[in-house]
């Protein structure tokens, strides 16, 4: 009895994935910071900063901020019947190091960081997303998917200023929808729409796209290149307070197995 029940498994396990295609997509482009404010306090809901422990500061308008380097690698599986599902996790790392100087005193993390003096600041968002998407309309013209995303957020950012260094971080889960379009206009070159959203108010909510054009001039290779531009809003979590906005003139490649 045992046994018939491990074929049984087996059997529905080989039938659900008989037609299973492992896929590896490469991004790479170079990343603008917009926007980035920051604050050891926390903002409400009316868009007031809260808590005597730190004041808005800027990464960009205090500090320099050149070109910074984008890449993400994501590995995919599609299956099942129609090659409807699809399974995926993405390493989406963005990180920077920058310097320069307050034009007023800064209180962060109720520490003082003084005006006119050389600076160190450090910020990270990065994610690493594990995805389920279902392919609603499925054909060689047009694709469109709608999915969920878990994404574990490693964010931190930080000051160091002489020997005065302070620094807030948050790991956490999030939840994200998972949306994907690719429109063929030709056999070969497509319009794609690919991305994650979460959105609650101004006091929370992230949103990543990527919209582009894709061209696939072999039967397993299909190349991309676009914009992508994230966005985030952090608040009432650690108390801190922390709104991003980035975006990326982009290139990348989908190969698939």
């Amino acid at each position: 009895m045992k046994n018939n029940i491990i074929s049984l498994v087996s059997v529905l396990i080989l039938s659900g994935y008989s037609n299973a295609q492992l896929s590896l997509d490469i991004e790479t482009g170079g990343v603008f910071v917009n926007s980035n404010d920051a604050s050891s306090s926390w903002k409400n809901s009316n868009g007031e900063l809260n808590g005597l422990e730190g004041t808005l500061f800027s990464y960009v308008k205090d500090f320099n901020n050149p070109i910074k380097p984008l890449f993400r690698l994501r590995a995919g599986l599609t299956f099942g019947k129609n090659k409807r599902h699809f399974v995926s996790f993405l390493a989406a790392p963005l990180q920077y190091s920058c310097t320069g100087n307050f034009s007023d005193t800064v209180v962060f993390n109720s520490q003082v960081f003084l005006p006119n003096t050389p600076t160190q600041g450090f910020y990270k968002f990065s994610g690493y997303r594990l995805t389920y998407r279902y392919m609603i309309y499925n054909s060689d013209k047009f694709k469109l998917g709608l999915g969920l995303t878990l994404n574990l957020r490693d964010a931190e950012f930080s000051l160091k200023q002489g020997a005065n260094f302070e620094r807030n971080y948050n790991r956490g889960i999030v939840p994200l929808i998972n949306l994907y379009s690719n429109y063929m206009i030709t056999s070969k070159l497509g319009v794609l729409v690919d991305g994650d959203v979460f959105y609650i108010d101004k006091t929370g909510g992230a949103i990543d796209f990527l919209t582009g054009l894709n061209y696939t001039p072999f039967d397993h290779l299909s190349l991309k290149a676009g914009y992508r531009f994230f966005s985030g809003v952090g608040s009432e979590v650690g108390n801190v307070y922390n709104k991003l906005f980035v975006s990326s003139l982009v290139l990348g490649g989908v190969y698939t197995f």
